[in-house]
């Protein structure tokens, strides 16, 4: 039947959102690939707006549908401002025209169209390339796979193989699972779909990188080699094999490498008084001869042995728990013949949020810095825990994290923060997997004294110079008080003690200048590797301290 003369006719798209549709199936799709808890938000968004039959020009008109929150609507409108197809896309969604020139109608739709697929097209595609983010489970695949493949051309590798040389660029585990279903492994199906590798089967599985995966690869290492990670902050690339003749040395690097304080022969005589005196008998260990072992702390589990067992999720994890006098954890290098005990550099002190602010209250916070400083172990770590999305934790929560910037500038501490004990406990395995891929091929020795040409300390010997109530020199007693006073740390201590070996030795420079002399005396006193000032503002507590 003819339509009338002069009758309209028009003309609607069955998608009239078309991009917007589009823009919620990405971020739907992203959010399930990581297991966003957002993923219901976008569904929910997606179904309204599919079911909206009229256009809608703006992320805030999407704003009137069910599941948009003000972030998603954000997030339309900067694509929509970012991308060139919009327009098109979202301005012309009813045509109207007039049944006199019907051949108006055919022409404008095409030509409508035309422009969607020429503008949308390349968009499109840049939006559907997959790049793998730094240190995931993908990213940590395809290097190991690119490392493997300059090594031996057109070789592949098989599952046990791949993992073992990608660990080393991933910060999670390819073993244990994340999740219920989740682990690192699991991002190798998004790899070969996304055809950037390539899987043959044969008795065994074996994986290659493709033509795209190559160039993908490459593209991320130069986009990455020089961004920092939690493994490269703490761990340098390992140097070439040592001799018997070289004894094994610090292998942090400068950035966080934390210097033994100066001390004269008296303070070294004067020690002895509070720490048994053991045999100094020289300790080696020959290359893949010792296995290394996470010590943990008894009171971390509560000192009850009905407490669950964190660490059973990791089944190639060699740990135990002993009494520490000093930090929280630390690693040893056991010998797998006679058992003797190497205390590697590394010990770690934990501290919740609420822990930290009362600790900082009642004074521990600078004593333990103070002893974890004279330990002997180099490698000092803080790692912050969150409690409780840090409510209650005793003090202002800038407070807490402006001590945690001292602990890190001032004192040369390393700080590494987990949201969770469980990303606590993989913090710790990984180290430990790590410290194995340093230590095991090389030779190491030690004896029952203080650490000096490179030498480690057994652990009796660790655990009796940690103890809290050992007798302290003069000087050491002094860079306690000195601790006490805002503004200080470990390093302007050692540099005041340095110059100033007691107390007495300070009062008696005071007595033999002015007040305001007395005042700056400590200022341009030097301190830490960038050989800074102590500064006025310190130098006149110490004056105050001591004066009044």
């Amino acid at each position: 039947m003819n339509s009338p003369q002069g009758k309209r006719i028009t003309f609607k798209r069955r998608k009239p959102n078309k991009y917007f549709e589009r823009c919620l199936k990405n971020l739907l799709v992203d959010a399930q690939a990581t297991k966003s808890k957002h993923e219901p938000i976008f569904r929910t968004a997606l179904n309204s707006l599919s079911q909206y039959p009229l256009p809608l020009k703006s992320g805030a008109d999407c704003a009137i549908l069910k599941g948009f929150n003000k972030k998603i609507c954000l997030y339309l409108d900067q694509s929509l401002k970012n991308s060139k197809c919009i327009s098109t896309d979202n301005s012309l969604e009813v045509i109207n025209i007039d049944d006199d020139d019907p051949s108006s109608a055919s022409e404008l739709v095409k030509k409508v169209t035309d422009k969607n697929q020429s503008d949308t097209s390349p968009n499109q595609k840049q939006r559907n390339i997959y790049k793998p983010a730094f240190r995931s489970g993908g990213y940590g695949i395809l290097m190991g796979l690119l490392e493997h493949s300059k090594k031996n051309n057109g070789i592949s590798l098989k599952k046990g193989e791949l993992i073992e040389i990608a660990q080393k660029y991933c910060e999670e585990s390819y073993t244990v699972s994340k999740s219920v279903r989740y682990s690192a492994w699991s991002n190798m199906g998004r790899l070969i779909s996304k055809g950037l590798v390539k899987m043959v089967k044969h008795k065994y599985a074996e994986y290659s990188l493709t033509e795209d995966g190559t160039s993908l690869a490459n593209k991320l290492w130069e986009e990455n080699k020089d961004k920092p990670s939690i493994n490269n902050m703490i761990f340098h690339k390992s140097p070439p094999q040592e001799t018997r003749s070289q004894i094994i040395t610090n292998p942090l690097p400068e950035l966080i490498r934390i210097d033994n304080p100066i001390r004269t022969n008296e303070d070294k005589n004067n020690d002895t008084e509070g720490v048994p005196q053991l045999a100094t008998s020289i300790i080696t260990m020959e290359p893949n001869s010792f296995d290394i072992v996470l010590i943990i702390d008894k009171h971390e589990t509560h000192g009850n042995a009905n407490t669950p067992d964190p660490f059973r999720v990791y089944p190639d994890l060699k740990y135990e728990a002993r009494s520490l006098k000093v930090g929280d954890f630390t690693w040893i290098a056991r010998h797998k013949t006679n058992g003797t005990e190497l205390v590697l550099p590394y010990v770690v002190e934990r501290k919740r949020m609420d822990d930290l602010g009362s600790s900082i209250k009642d004074g521990r916070f600078h004593e333990q810095k103070f002893r974890l400083r004279k330990s002997g172990l180099h490698n000092v770590i803080y790692l912050i825990e969150s409690y409780e999305k840090n409510k209650h934790v005793g003090l202002p929560l800038p407070s807490l994290l402006q001590a945690l910037a001292n602990t890190r500038i001032q004192d040369g501490f390393k700080v590494y923060s987990t949201d969770s004990l469980v990303k606590t406990n993989r913090f710790l395995a990984m180290m430990t997997k790590r410290l194995d891929e340093e230590y095991k091929g090389k030779f190491l020795q030690g004896s029952s004294c203080d650490p000096a040409n490179g030498m480690l300390m057994t652990f009796e010997y660790f655990n009796k110079s940690s103890i809290k109530n050992k007798v302290l020199t003069v000087t050491e007693m002094f860079i306690k008080m000195l601790l006490q006073l805002k503004g200080m740390s470990v390093e302007k201590a050692l540099a005041i003690t340095n110059a100033y070996k007691t107390p007495k030795s300070l009062l008696t420079a005071y007595e033999s200048c002015s007040q305001k002399e007395g005042e700056f005396l400590l200022a341009n006193l030097k301190y830490g590797d960038l050989n800074r000032n102590v500064g006025p503002s310190v130098s006149l507590a110490v004056f105050h301290l001591f004066t009044f």
